[in-house]
C-alpha cells in the first residue's frame, strides 16, 4: 500500500521520526520539503501513528497517479470515494444532510508548480457538487485562500467523518491522488500546551511537538523506563504519558522546575478526563498503572540515587543557557564553556544508570551570532566517555538534498529569528 505523510516545519526531523517509528518496513517512493510517500507492504493505522507522530500534519493513503496535468482526471475516483464516505457516516450514525469535501494542493516540486492548477481546483469542484447532485447527494465544498487545507479547517468542516479531503501531490510529470487519513490535532496540542497551570518562559519551553518526537527518536519499549533528568516543566513527562508510557522518572536540580513538573502532571491527570471532547483522536488514559517518580536531584550525582543500567531510555533538554538576545561573541564563548562541562559531566554520569545500548536523544543549544553558528565542542569527549552517535535516518535517505544533517549527525530545529538553536542528538550507550 502506497502512503503519503504531509510533514512538518522540519522536514528532516519529521522524517527522522517516522523511520524511527516504522523502522525498516517501508520503502520511498517520493520526497520533498513537504511530502513523504512511502510504500509499506502492510496496512499502517493512521489514525494510531497520527496520535504518536509530532512532526507529521497529515496522513493519507494514495489513489491514484496519473500522468494526465489536468485534476479533471480524478473526477470519477472522488465521486465514488465521497458516495463511499456517505455510507460509512451513515452506518456510524454520524449522518448530516451534506456531505464535506475539500481539495489540497501540495508539491513534489518546485512551488510554483502549482499556479497552474488553482482554476482546476474550482472547476472541479464544482464538477463534482454537480454530479453528487444528481444522484441526489447535497454536498458543500470546503476551500481556503491557501493552497493546501490546514489541519483545523479539516476538522472543523467535518472532513475526516463526514466526507473527505482529497490532496494532489504534484510534480513535473505525475500527479497523485490522496485521501487523508489523518491529521494533527491541533486543539489538543494547544490544550496541552497553553493549558497548563505551570510555565517559564524565562528558562525557555521545550514546544511539545518536539517532545513528542524526541521520545520517539530514543525508541523506548512501551513497557520501557524513561529517565528526563533535566525535567523543567514536565513536558517531555506529559508527552510520553499521552503516548502511552507508564514508568518515567523525572528530575531536576531546580526545586521550582520539579514543583511545576508535579503541578502540570496533577494538572493532566485532574482534567484529562473533561479534557476529552478537546480532540476527536483523544484516547482514555487509566492511571492507575502509573510507576511514576518526581524528585529533586543533581544530574552529577545520580547514580548514587538510581540504580545501575536501569533505564531503558534517556529523553532530556539540559538548560541551554540564557535565552536573551544580543549576545557578543564574548559572552557566547563564556557561556558555551560553562554548558560544555555541564553537559560532559551529565554524560559521565548518565553512562552509569542507562542500560547497554539504550538511547539517549538530547537538544543541544547553537547560539547564533550574526552568520555564524556556535557549537557546544565536546563530541569528542562524549565519544571518549563510550558514546556512540546514532544517525536519525536510513542511509538511503541521507544523500537526499531535501535532508539536512549537520556534519555532527545531528538536526538542527528553530524557528526564525531564533537566537538559540536547538541540536537534536541521539547517542547509544
Amino acid at each position: 500500500m502506497t502512503y503519503c505523510f504531509i510533514l512538518g516545519h522540519n522536514p528532516t526531523l519529521s522524517i527522522a521520526e517516522i523511520s524511527q517509528v516504522l523502522k525498516e518496513d517501508f520503502r520511498v517512493v517520493e520526497l520533498s520539503t513537504h511530502i513523504l510517500i512511502i510504500e509499506s507492504q502492510k496496512e499502517l493505522p493512521a489514525e494510531k501513528l497520527q496520535q504518536r507522530f509530532g512532526g507529521t500534519i497529515k496522513i493519507g493513503q494514495i489513489i491514484k497517479t496519473s500522468a494526465n496535468q489536468d485534476l479533471l482526471a480524478f473526477r470519477a475516483d472522488i465521486i465514488d470515494l465521497l458516495k463511499q464516505a456517505r455510507l460509512d457516516s451513515a452506518a456510524q450514525s454520524r449522518l448530516d444532510k451534506k456531505i464535506f469535501f475539500g481539495f489540497s494542493l501540495y508539491p513534489l516540486a518546485p512551488h510554483e508548480l502549482l499556479n497552474k492548477y488553482h482554476s482546476q481546483i474550482k472547476v472541479l469542484a464544482m464538477e463534482t457538487k454537480k454530479a453528487l447532485k444528481k444522484i441526489s447527494l447535497s454536498s458543500r465544498w470546503v476551500s481556503s485562500k491557501d493552497e493546501s487545507l490546514s489541519s483545523v479547517v479539516v476538522q472543523k468542516n467535518k472532513l475526516l467523518t463526514q466526507g473527505a479531503e482529497f490532496c494532489f501531490l504534484v510534480s513535473h510529470n505525475k500527479i497523485y491522488l490522496a485521501k487523508t487519513l489523518s491529521c494533527q490535532q491541533v486543539d489538543e496540542y494547544s490544550h496541552y500546551d497553553f493549558g497548563r497551570p505551570a510555565r517559564s518562559m524565562k528558562q525557555g519551553m521545550l514546544p511539545p511537538k518536539l517532545a513528542k518526537i524526541m521520545i520517539n527518536l530514543a525508541q523506548a519499549p512501551q513497557t520501557g523506563l524513561i529517565l528526563d533528568p533535566f525535567c523543567g516543566a514536565g513536558t517531555i513527562l506529559q508527552e510520553a504519558i499521552m503516548m502511552g508510557y507508564r514508568h518515567l522518572i523525572a528530575t531536576d536540580i531546580d526545586d521550582q522546575a520539579i514543583a511545576r513538573t508535579s503541578a502540570n502532571i496533577d494538572w493532566l491527570v485532574d482534567s484529562h478526563h473533561q479534557a476529552l471532547g478537546v480532540g476527536a483522536s483523544q484516547q482514555k488514559i487509566d492511571f492507575s498503572d502509573f510507576n511514576l517518580k518526581i524528585f529533586p536531584a543533581d544530574v552529577r550525582i545520580l547514580s548514587q540515587l538510581l540504580p545501575a543500567d536501569s533505564v531503558d531510555v534517556i529523553v532530556t533538554e539540559p538548560y541551554l543557557g540564557p535565552v536573551d538576545k544580543n549576545k557578543d561573541s564574548h559572552q557566547i564563548r563564556k557561556i558555551i564553556t560553562e554548558l560544555s562541562e555541564l553537559y560532559l559531566a551529565a554524560f559521565r554520569e548518565l553512562k552509569q544508570i542507562l542500560k547497554k545500548d539504550g538511547r539517549l536523544v538530547m537538544a543541544f543549544p547553537v547560539y547564533k551570532h550574526g552568520q555564524q553558528l556556535n557549537y557546544l565542542p565536546i563530541i569528542k569527549e562524549i565519544k571518549e566517555y563510550g558514546w556512540q552517535v546514532v544517525s536519525p535516518l536510513p542511509s538511503t535517505l541521507i544523500k537526499s538534498p531535501i535532508i539536512k544533517l549537520t556534519e555532527r549527525q545531528s538536526i538542527i530545529y528553530s524557528r526564525p529569528d531564533q537566537q538559540v538553536l536547538r541540536e537534536i542528538f541521539i547517542f547509544r550507550r
